[in-house]
């Protein structure tokens, strides 16, 4: 297995990470995977690698305002821009390996990008066609009552001072059962409880752009969640995986992060089953 990092210059001006994980083998997928908020796609080295060792490309990048990506932490001017950036991915994943087909994968709010970026950019010019799309606790809505203060800034404020960033309300014990992923967790100094007004007002018109255009999502969808999840809703997510006409899956027991959780095994072999079946 090869890993490789790299970096490019969006159309915001923000420096974007990215990086890859590819097998020694012939490629005939690849993975495009978008991590959730607050984190960052070195969380996802150890799931990453193990796509690689069943011939599956692995490309990942840090979102604005993550991980090693410039911005204001948690904070983005657009989706319209990451939308940019997972086409950069794509094209990237595309060139590299002309024949294989190509799979976007997100997490929590990357989940929300994928499919944000499926009603607003497949088919349009420049986008690689898209064999299927994997989402898991899809961040269709918090699991969770936000304060109803920090609604009402969010917008109120949006044009006024968009990058005003506040804490999440993310409470890293709802991500796994597994202490030490949480301990870990707490302690990365790359991960951060931080959501900007347009950040969270961006996500709120995604979700609703996918709910009223999930026509034109034509791609394969499976979406999977913990059943225990307190972080995102599964009920939300099943609901719009109805009206996508998606495969679902309810993981009992299941924290937030199904791929840290001891159904994990079952997890990954769901997902890889479903790429190399082409979403079937």
């Amino acid at each position: 297995m090869e890993h490789k990092i790299f970096t490019w210059q969006n159309d915001s001006g923000l420096m974007v990470f990215g990086q890859c994980w590819l097998p020694d083998s012939a490629v005939k997928h690849a993975v495009v995977l978008i991590h959730g908020l607050g984190e960052h796609s070195d969380r996802y080295e150890t799931w990453a690698k193990r796509f690689a060792s069943q011939n599956i490309a692995v490309y990942a990048l840090d979102l604005h305002g993550h991980g090693r990506t410039a911005g204001g932490r948690g904070h983005t001017e657009a989706f319209g821009y990451i939308y940019d950036d997972v086409k950069y991915l794509l094209s990237k994943a595309q060139s590299e390996f002309p024949n294989a087909r190509l799979h976007l994968y997100g997490h929590s709010m990357g989940g929300a990008v994928c499919l944000g970026f499926a009603a607003s950019r497949i088919g349009t010019t420049g986008v690689p066609p898209i064999a299927s799309i994997i989402t898991t606790g899809t961040a269709i809505r918090p699991g969770f009552e936000p304060p109803a203060w920090k609604l009402k800034l969010a917008a109120w404020l949006d044009k006024m001072i968009p990058s005003l960033a506040l804490g999440n309300e993310l409470d890293p014990n709802w991500l796994s059962s597994d202490p030490k992923i949480v301990a870990a967790y707490k302690s990365d100094p790359l991960v951060h409880d931080r959501i900007s007004v347009r950040w969270y007002n961006e996500w709120t018109r995604a979700v609703e752009l996918v709910k009223a255009n999930s026509e034109k999502i034509k791609s394969p969808v499976l979406m999977m969640h913990g059943a225990a999840d307190r972080a995102t809703s599964p009920k939300a997510a099943e609901e719009v995986a109805q009206g996508l006409k998606a495969k679902f899956k309810l993981w009992p027991g299941a924290f937030h992060e199904i791929h840290h959780e001891p159904c994990q095994g079952e997890v990954f072999a769901e997902i890889a089953s479903w790429i190399q079946g082409e979403g079937k």
